[in-house]
């Protein structure tokens, strides 16, 4: 009986132990925004007033519920402007993407200031990113320069292509990026 129950109080303790790590490790965008949420949590927490929702179809095996506010100040790209999407599957939150112009802030600049917050960039591991590449970009296309940084369970994505910089954040561990 003693074994059983300090078999059982070792159990809970490194249960506890991986909640408080997988929490300590996720991540958290602005306004308390995190992955997993629903649309109408991601709404009460966005200060933007105005919004869209949109569905966004992709060349890939998902599509995409869309919430969209535009001309946001993205306090992790150095407040720059930029139309920001949530990306939903299922009524989940898998990847957020913010598109900024490149007259409002260059790639190199979004990139010093995510590294700055989340480690090195480095180049894409598509077979990491599985199909969140269709998050990233609804071709599931990488064309002209890009980089990511991995951290945990999150991959960002920076990508520049014709006059514009899009920055997508992924959840890794949604259902959708291993997806057959």
């Amino acid at each position: 009986m003693k074994k059983t129950a300090m078999i059982l109080a070792v159990l809970v303790m490194v249960f506890a132990a991986v909640t408080a790590t997988a929490e300590e490790n996720a991540f958290t965008f602005r306004n308390g925004v995190t992955f997993g949420m629903n649309m109408d949590q991601v709404i009460a927490a966005e200060t933007v007033p105005y919004h869209e929702i949109d569905n966004e179809h992709t060349h890939g095996p998902v599509d995409f519920a869309e919430l969209e506010y535009e001309n946001v100040a993205i306090e992790e790209a150095g407040n720059a402007p930029a139309d920001l999407k949530y990306l939903f599957v299922g009524n989940e939150l898998v990847a957020i993407r913010a598109d900024f112009e490149e007259r409002d802030i260059t790639f190199d600049q979004v990139k010093a200031d995510l590294t700055a917050l989340s480690g090195e960039a480095g180049a894409v591991d598509l077979a990491l990113l599985g199909n969140g590449i269709y998050a990233v970009d609804d071709d599931g296309r990488l064309e002209g320069k890009a980089e990511a940084i991995v951290s945990g369970n999150l991959m960002i994505v920076i990508e520049q292509d014709e006059d514009d910089i899009d920055v997508t954040f992924v959840d890794l561990n949604a259902a959708y990026v291993s997806a057959q």
